[in-house]
């Protein structure tokens, strides 16, 4: 029941190892209560697992990225939550079961609890040391402990405690309970042992493979073993045992580890697939085998003592001769949503992180990736131009999209400087890209840079507009830039701008430019700047994305939920009121009057006045 997070998912993100839990009084699963937050709709794919744990009853448990999945194995049959149902965020790292059969969820927003009929919530403000929560296991005693980014904490059921860097731990994303009750902890500075009073660590210098810790699974032999980025180390208590790609083991990146009854380890790690060790040989199985994807985020054995897979592609289940893997009914490619658009057909497409850009009709979903003709899967942003075509910025490359087929435009990694944000088509159909080394400009011949020699405000360049005039906005780390075609004029705090750090720009139906900055909102009628922060109503000074909708209304991403400013005041949504995710970066309005928001969590739809 560990987690941890790093860099094989496509937001940086590891996911949870998960270990048998005593049985006990089985939770009765329920169809999530789609009536909870009304006007609000959450599209996840479920399949990216980062966590699974079976309930006492036989169910599985899938929790990842886009919320928890409750599985009937014997049916095939499921039931899926998100924030809309009463989970406190849709990113899941670590699912577990307590002795009396309550289920606890470790999320990006806190950690919940459901007991098969009403969902409970712990945050900060509750106790809980840190809201990103990566790790959860139950000690013996009954108390749970959750592993954060900023320290681990011990919830007895009434009170919380808090363990931090003034006691040897900053950070912890995988914990087990060891029989003989000590805790152990997998952190990025070694493996973390805690006897109640006192804490230690173990490193490289006593014998650990490597420093960073994503798993920890005690064997039936009372061993413990430690999956790292340099192999899987098993301890005695007394000596130190490591084991490498060398060995038999399918790669040295260990993300999940489980026990099984007769004593069979498993391993999954990050591209090799995962490894069978009964002590004395190894075997490694993949895709090739049956297993959904070679990335194996979590293990669990089930009551039957067969394993079962997280991964990257749903859940995978081996019986010792045969494979099968269970997904989920999702169409959204990647939860990681980083750009949404919508066609002049009313139709959304999503550029997300890893897997490509998947376009909705409202009724079904289909994903492009490189296999379709894309540049790149990891897709940054999505434009639509005056001729109703589609422009999408990927690593690789601009690809255009004309309802037929794709053609790629690619520009060389010296060209964006390893970043790239946004794009945006001219009134004469050419497209603009923001990069870390300036504007790029395809002419439809070739692509031509500007930056801070032509007169451009800075060279990071994460916003781009074009004005009803036809001018082109950029945001950039050095302010504000305009350009008609000849000349640029740049704004900067010395004009109003709230800060220099410009993420986001549009333009309101009143026709004034907003600006998303670090430092808040800034509003320009074309003669002064105005400025909105936290003291005026915001949520979040940092504004990622901006849209502005036809009743005037402005609406806004931040790394604390959607804020809507109506020209008196602000509101804020978050995933209390069914928002899939806190961190928004990406708006868009529909024609329907629709607010679609790209998060870390999925793509969420909110229809006002429902």
């Amino acid at each position: 029941m560990a987690g941890r997070r790093g860099v094989v998912e496509g937001n940086g993100k590891l996911g949870p190892v998960n270990t048998p839990v005593p049985t006990a009084t089985p939770v009765t699963a329920v169809t999530p209560n789609l009536e909870r937050h009304p006007g609000w709709t959450t599209y996840s794919n479920a399949n990216i697992v980062r966590s699974i744990a079976f309930d006492h009853a036989g169910r599985l448990w899938a929790g990842g990225t886009g919320g928890v999945v409750c599985w009937d194995v014997a049916s095939g049959s499921y039931s899926k939550y998100t924030t809309v149902d009463g989970l406190v965020d849709t990113v899941v790292n670590a699912v577990a079961v307590a002795p009396d059969g309550t289920l606890w969820f470790g999320t990006d927003g806190g950690v919940s609890r459901f007991d098969g009929q009403a969902w409970q919530t712990y945050t900060a403000k509750d106790g809980l040391v840190s809201d990103q929560v990566l790790a959860i296991a139950v000690a013996p005693d009954g108390a749970l402990w959750f592993g954060t980014t900023s320290g681990v904490s011990r919830f007895d059921g009434q009170s919380w405690h808090t363990y931090a860097s003034d006691n040897g731990i900053s950070s912890a994303g995988a914990i087990v309970a060891a029989p003989d009750g000590m805790l152990w902890f997998g952190t990025g500075t070694g493996a973390v042992r805690f006897d109640g009073q006192n804490w230690q660590t173990f490193t490289t210098a006593d014998g650990l493979a490597d420093l960073n810790v994503h798993a920890v699974a005690v064997a039936p032999d009372g061993a413990l073993w430690f999956g790292t980025d340099g192999g899987v180390s098993r301890f005695d208590g007394l000596a130190w045992r490591t084991y490498t790609a060398a060995d038999g083991l399918a790669g040295n990146q260990v993300f999940s580890i489980a026990a099984a009854p007769d004593g069979t380890l498993w391993f999954g790690t990050g591209l090799g697939g995962v490894s069978r060790f009964d002590g004395q040989t190894w075997q490694t199985y993949t895709t090739a085998d049956g297993l959904a994807k070679d990335t194996v985020l979590s293990i669990a054995v089930a009551p039957d003592g067969s394993p079962w897979f997280g991964t990257r592609g749903g859940v995978s289940h081996f019986d010792g001769q045969t494979w099968q893997t269970y997904t989920t009914d999702d169409r959204l490619a990647d939860n990681n949503v980083l750009s949404i658009a919508v066609a002049p057909d009313g139709a959304l497409w999503f550029g997300t992180g890893d897997n490509g850009v998947s376009r909705f009709d409202g009724q079904a979903w289909h994903t492009y990736t490189t296999a379709d003709g894309l540049a790149d899967n990891s897709v940054h942003a999505i434009a639509v131009a005056p001729d109703g075509t589609l422009w999408v910025a990927t690593w690789n490359g601009a690809s255009h999209f004309d309802g037929q087929a794709w053609q790629t435009y690619p520009f060389a990694q010296e060209q964006i400087g390893n970043d790239l944000h946004v794009i945006a088509v001219a009134p004469d159909n050419t497209p603009w890209v923001g990069t870390g080394r300036g504007a790029l400009h395809f002419d439809g011949q070739a692509w031509q840079t500007y930056t801070m020699e032509d007169g451009l405000a800075g060279n990071t360049v994460r916003a781009i507009v074009v004005a009803p005039d036809g001018a082109l906005w950029f945001g950039t780390d050095g302010g504000t830039s305009r350009f008609d075609g000849q000349t640029w004029r740049t704004y900067t705090t010395a004009d109003g701008l709230a800060d220099e750090r410009v993420f986001s720009i549009a333009v309101a139906s009143d026709a004034a430019l907003w600006c998303g900055t670090a430092g808040g909102a800034s509003r320009f009628d074309g003669q002064t700047w105005r400025t909105y922060t936290t003291a005026d109503g915001l949520a979040h000074n940092a504004v990622l994305s901006i849209a502005a909708a036809p009743d005037g209304t402005l609406w806004c991403g931040t790394w604390a939920g959607v804020l809507r400013f109506d020209g008196q005041a602000w509101h804020t949504y978050t995933t209390a009121e069914g928002l899939a995710d806190n961190h928004v970066q990406a708006v868009a309005v529909a024609p329907d009057g629709a607010l679609w928001f790209g998060t870390w969590g999925g793509a969420s739809r909110y229809l006002p006045n429902m």
